[in-house]
């Protein structure tokens, strides 16, 4: 008995052995790289957007603090990004909280508190406003410098003792430094550095003359600097102060000093924990030319003396007009590296005196700016471009740009400051517009979404409450949305950064850019980013033919630009990357463009031009093709035609509708994500060959998280070609990550009638067919297999468009319940409280349903019709779906019983139409003047902002005007404009399909 029981026991332990190492096998399968990222997107546990956090003005509570970060926190986001804002964006302000004060402090202190508690992180920009570094208290010799000068005739025998005129400065600042004094022969047409008289020192306390000069006619100029008098203006008043000087070390530290770092101190344990990240926006803090130490700094990077060659600024050519744009290029070239090496350079090295702190920049600017953004590449932990809402247009050139420059240089995220909303479109987007608009910023580079904007709300019970001024989305708890939709639409912004973050942007081309472009152009089916001088000379090696950058990207071509003008030590580099194997395109160099050594750089770049090229200086070449070391170029031709010619087939071929067809493409080592998009309102079917060969397609659905293999497709050559429908703006991805094992039982095509449906094919989300047309149907498997099935007819329809009972949200202008015959949008409705309603309303009916319909061959398809905007399905007291996008259609087979079910439809609009009917009502606000938005045609729109904080709000009263039921701090709407679509429109309808499992039929 002992030994039977130890041999039992001993096969016991074996086979718990057995399964206790094939469970450690699945484990760890289960817990690879891909099955975790698998999860993740199931599970929407990805990166999720950053929020803009704009402070108006001094407009801020407590309570306002709690309500906004737990309000972000519900829906998912983790991270708010805060800016100050004031001047010509509010004319309302709280004169208690002033930036720095007191209160304001104790508001901050609150702010990291809070943030801390609900396990979010915190930024900030740099300096109050938006642009760019100002704060008050700064002087005016550390604030952002211009030059200036003033002439003055004399005659050299009389010269000494004259006064020199000195150029006008601003009353304001009362603020001159000179410089030098310039003396030329008067009169003098062909100037030479010897005709140029430098002198420094030159002048009496009275501004006379100290100096000699030649016999004859001179004039002279005195050049001096002065402030700009940019000021950070779109700062609230209390934090309004002078821009910083962008090219002086020294005048930053004391910038510092005065607003970064008193808010470190400010923020004392939070700092680089909480407090994770300070921030440059877009530069919109104007032109700059000079700073004290700018002849210092010429001299030490260019290697000759500036002050002679400052009569350019006057307009004069010196020497020649060839020597005279050398200068120019020269000082340009200075500038760019002073705005690179003094500002954003350096306030990167003070943001990381603190260990944690991260620097956020928006490396480029509008409007009028005089450095070349080319020269501020690679600085920053993380780099932010942006886009407008569309249709605008606005923002969206910064995209390419921004996306090469984190492509380039290592970085994964390519944030966006995302959905900065122009007035004309104030509250009227909803989340099927904000994803149409960002599948696009997903397919040119963006992986991060930084919400624009959320206006801190003070008043959390005032709604749609304070904006941004009239820019913006206005994303935040005011929004009717914000609880019915946001969170979900947020888990598909979450899954889509999940997967764009992955591994590395794939790329055929890079360009190289000495300047900013207007516009790049990459032919269709490939992708591109953009290089600068110092990312080539510093990056870029070449292996097997390609070009490659330390942390694995790789491309195949670099294309010059066409009127290359390069350092030697550029040249040099490309003559490298050929001879390693790089493919280069270009039309040769054009020279040099520097003063410094001119003939001699021009010399040893023509030699290197004719070897590469066959040429120097064309700007149009002839074709011609070299093989040279282990590389080649080309000249003369174009970048589709180098790409053919080279045998690089597109990364994503489109066989029909290729300009409807939006697409980004990433690789994690051995999975590719392709994001694949429908930038247009009407449903799409799509044939596309994927450059990819011997894997399996899956497709992942980033609305709903769900994943399933595609069930048509096929292995060409080094192609993977597929057939896809999309509906109106819609999305998902394409991934490859499992070998193609070759099943012969898979699905080759499918037939009604006789016609294939490769594109008109309509499966469920778990891959089974759906028969939704009588007819006969043909599976063909790759085995050659072949399966008919007769559908004996169509399927079967219920309608439910009549006789639904309302209820309306409270305190919104309609009475709690309604009963609708037919169902119609609320705008047509005869009743003013629902014609003009904004916020959410519950439709209920009931309908009938017998044991046939509910078989397991059966699906319950609920097409709600038109919805406008968000509709929440819930059918027996059970909640199906939050559907925030069109179509508006749920599968609710598995919520139904035979006999009466309950339906639910809660549908939530837009504020426009509550905002609208308000007009109505007595006014018992204080208006400033109307303003008009003049980029708008062919009329502008028009809008005001809010005078003075009512006294009921402040006293916390009653309002005057009892019927209003909607307070905005910006006056968006007139009387007559048109209300908007709302409500369940439909028709609606309940579709009973017969399904067919492909995998019982093989």
């Amino acid at each position: 008995m002992k030994i039977k029981f130890f041999i039992k026991a001993l096969v016991f332990m074996l086979l718990l052995s057995i399964l206790i190492v094939n469970a450690s096998f699945i484990i760890k399968d289960n817990n690879s790289d891909d099955d975790q990222i698998a999860k993740d997107f199931a599970d929407a546990n990805g990166p999720t957007p950053y929020i803009l956090w704009q402070w108006m003005n001094g407009c801020v509570t407590k309570e306002g603090i709690t309500s906004d970060l737990e309000a972000f926190k519900k829906v998912g986001i983790k991270n708010v990004q805060q800016f100050l804002v004031g001047g010509s964006e509010a004319d309302i302000t709280d004169p208690n909280i002033t930036v720095l004060g007191g209160q304001w402090n104790d508001l901050m202190q609150f702010s990291l508190d809070e943030c801390q508690r609900l396990g979010m992180d915190f930024g900030t920009h740099n300096s109050p406003g938006w642009s760019s570094s100002g704060a008050p208290g700064l002087k005016v010799e550390d604030s952002m410098q211009k030059l200036i000068w003033a002439k003055t005739s004399v005659s050299g025998k009389t010269a000494m003792g004259s006064i020199v005129a000195k150029a006008q400065i601003e009353a304001k600042w009362n603020y001159y430094k000179d410089i030098c004094l310039i003396a030329i022969p008067k009169g003098k047409e062909n100037l030479t550095k010897e005709n140029i008289i430098v002198i420094t020192d030159g002048l009496d306390k009275e501004d006379r003359l100290n100096k000699k000069l030649p016999e004859g006619q001179w004039e002279i100029f005195r050049f001096g600097h002065t402030t700009t008098g940019e000021m950070n203006m779109t700062a609230p008043v209390s934090g309004q102060g002078l821009e910083v000087d962008k090219m002086n070390r020294n005048a930053l530290d004391k910038f510092w000093a005065l607003y970064p770092k008193k808010l470190l101190d400010l923020a004392g344990k939070h700092s680089g924990k909480t407090f994770k990240r300070i921030e440059i926006d877009s530069y919109e803090a104007g032109f700059q030319d000079w700073t004290p130490k700018m002849s210092a700094e010429f001299k030490t990077r260019r290697g000759y003396e500036l002050l002679p060659w400052l009569l350019v600024k006057a307009c004069y050519v010196i020497d020649s007009k060839d020597s005279t744009e050398r200068f120019q290029y020269d000082m340009q070239r200075t500038i760019n590296e002073l705005y690179a090496d003094n500002y954003y350079g350096y306030l990167e090295e003070l943001i990381h005196k603190t260990p944690g702190l991260e620097f956020l920049c928006e490396p480029y600017g509008t409007g009028k700016k005089n450095f070349d953004e080319t020269a501020i590449r690679g600085i920053g932990d993380m780099v932010m471009c942006e886009f407008w809402t569309k249709p605008a247009t606005w923002g969206w050139d910064s995209i390419l740009p921004v996306s090469s420059n984190a492509h380039v240089n290592g970085k994964k995220i390519v944030a966006a400051e995302a959905f900065t909303g122009q007035p004309q479109y104030a509250f009227q987007n909803d989340l099927a517009d904000l994803k149409a608009t960002g599948d696009l910023a997903f397919c040119e580079g963006v992986n991060l979404f930084v919400l624009h904007a959320s206006a801190h709300q003070p008043w959390p019970h005032l709604k749609p409450g304070m904006t941004m001024g009239w820019w913006g989305t206005q994303f935040g708890p005011s929004q009717t949305w914000w609880d019915h939709g946001a969170a979900e639409w947020i888990q598909y912004v979450s899954r889509c950064q999940l997967l764009l973050q992955k591994g590395l942007f794939v790329s055929d081309i890079c360009y190289l850019q000495l300047s900013r472009q207007k516009k790049t152009f990459i032919p269709g089916g490939y992708k591109g980013d953009i290089c600068n001088e110092k990312e080539l000379l510093t990056r870029f090696s070449v292996n097997d033919n390609k070009l490659v950058l330390p942390d694995g990207m790789t491309y195949k071509i670099l294309i010059l630009p066409n009127d290359c003008k390069l350092e030697p030590e550029l040249a040099h580099k490309i003559e490298k990357l050929v001879d390693d194997g790089a493919v280069v395109v270009g039309n040769g160099f054009a020279g040099s463009p520097g003063l410094n050594k001119s003939i001699e750089n021009t010399l040893e770049i023509k030699s290197i031009s004719e070897r590469l090229f066959g040429s120097f200086g064309e700007k149009k070449s002839e074709k011609r093709i070299l093989n040279i070391g282990k590389g080649k170029v080309y000249s003369g031709y174009s970048a589709k035609e180098v790409l053919a010619l080279e045998e690089i087939s597109k990364d994503v071929e489109v066989l029909d509708n290729e300009k409807d067809l939006n697409w980004i493409h990433r690789n994690d080592k051995n999975v590719d994500y392709y994001f694949i998009s429908n930038p247009t309102s009407d449903n799409k079917s799509y044939r596309i060959n994927f450059r990819i060969k011997d894997m399996k397609p899956e497709l992942w659905d980033p609305v709903s998280g769900k994943m399933t293999d595609v069930l048509i497709w096929e292995n060409n050559k080094n192609q993977t070609s597929i057939s896809l429908n999309l509906e109106a703006n819609g999305s998902c991805f394409i991934v490859f990550r499992k070998k193609n094992e070759g099943n012969s039982n898979s699905v080759k095509t499918i037939s009604l009638n006789g016609e294939d449906l490769k594109t008109k094919l309509q499966i469920t989300n778990d891959n089974k067919l759906i028969l939704s047309k009588k007819g006969v149907y043909e599976v063909s498997f790759k085995n050659n297999k072949t399966t008919t099935i007769k559908q004996n007819k169509d399927p079967e329809t219920i309608l439910l468009n009549d006789n639904w009972n309302v209820n309306f949200e409270e305190n919104r202008g309609a009475a709690p319940t309604a009963h609708f015959a037919k169902l119609i949008s609320w705008p047509l409705h005869t009743d003013p409280g629902i014609r003009f309603f904004s916020g959410t309303a519950s439709y209920k009916k009931t309908f009938q349903l017998n044991s046939k319909q509910l078989k397991t061959n059966k699906r319950l398809l609920l097409d709600l019709g038109k919805v406008k905007n968000i509709a929440t399905v819930t059918v027996n007291q059970k909640k199906v779906a939050v559907i925030w996008k069109p179509p508006f259609s749920v599968d609710i087979t598995d919520y139904c019983n035979s006999g009466e079910n309950q339906l639910e439809v809660t549908v939530t609009n837009l504020w426009p139409n509550r905002i609208i009917g308000d007009k109505n009502e007595p006014e018992d606000c204080v208006w400033g003047p109307i303003r008009d938005f003049p980029y708008v045609k062919p009329a502008p729109v028009i809008g005001r902002n809010l005078q003075e904080i009512p006294q009921w709000v402040v006293n916390k009263i009653e309002r005057p005007s009892k019927n209003r039921i909607t307070f905005c701090t910006v006056d968006f709407f007139e009387k007559n404009t048109p209300l908007l679509e709302s409500g369940l429109i439909g028709p609606v309808r309940i579709n009973i399909e017969d399904i067919l499992d492909l995998k019982n039929i093989k």
